[in-house]
């Protein structure tokens, strides 16, 4: 498993949207709070943004940070079943 050495913060929107080099540290309130799920489509837009994913597609990606010991970038990554947020998870790519 990876570990990273990251501040945690509560969720904030504005923070999120305006500050990529914060988005590691919200990560955990995303994953383990109730921050997302059950939302729907439109309020995940409203709370992260859209950058670039189609209402039409039920998997939507996250850019959350370059990992700079490894060869990877870390995704924030939301599934939707019936228009609202089902999975939440961190994908390496």
């Amino acid at each position: 498993m990876l570990l990273l050495r990251v501040r945690h913060c509560s969720f904030e929107s504005s923070l999120w949207k305006s500050s990529r080099e914060q988005r590691i540290s919200h990560l955990k309130n995303i994953l383990e709070g109730e921050v997302l799920l059950s939302k729907s489509k439109a309020e995940v837009v409203e709370l992260l943004g859209d950058e670039y994913n189609h209402y039409y597609v039920d998997r939507w990606k996250y850019f959350v940070t370059d990992l700079k010991s490894l060869p990877y970038k870390m995704y924030l990554e939301i599934e939707f079943r019936n228009n609202a947020v089902s999975v939440c998870r961190v994908k390496l790519v």
